[in-house]
């Protein structure tokens, strides 16, 4: 199973990306270390605003660059927001 998340940061603005694991990926976002994305690095990340499922990690590929390639379809894809800490913490609570 493959994700594919928008998350607001501090400063208002917006990061897609994708993973196979939510968990480990929201923490290294939080954590700001090295394996963190580059630009939450420089924008700290605060909410999840969206969050898809994909089959396949192809499939989530495709929709993550045609949501950064397209600025109206990411906006009119958030939602409610969500603390990042929050998601965190009620993964962790499935494990």
């Amino acid at each position: 199973m493959y994700f594919v998340y928008i998350i607001e940061t501090e400063d208002g603005t917006y990061y897609t990306g994708h993973t196979n694991d939510l968990l480990r990926r929201f923490t290294e976002h939080l954590s700001g270390n090295s394996k963190s994305a580059r630009y939450l690095r420089m924008h700290r990340p605060m909410y999840l605003v969206h969050l898809e499922r994909f089959e396949t990690r192809r499939e989530a590929m495709r929709r993550e660059k045609q949501i950064q390639r397209d600025r109206r379809l990411k906006l009119s894809l958030i939602g409610p927001r969500r603390d990042l800490r929050e998601v965190i913490e009620s993964e962790r609570s499935y494990l």
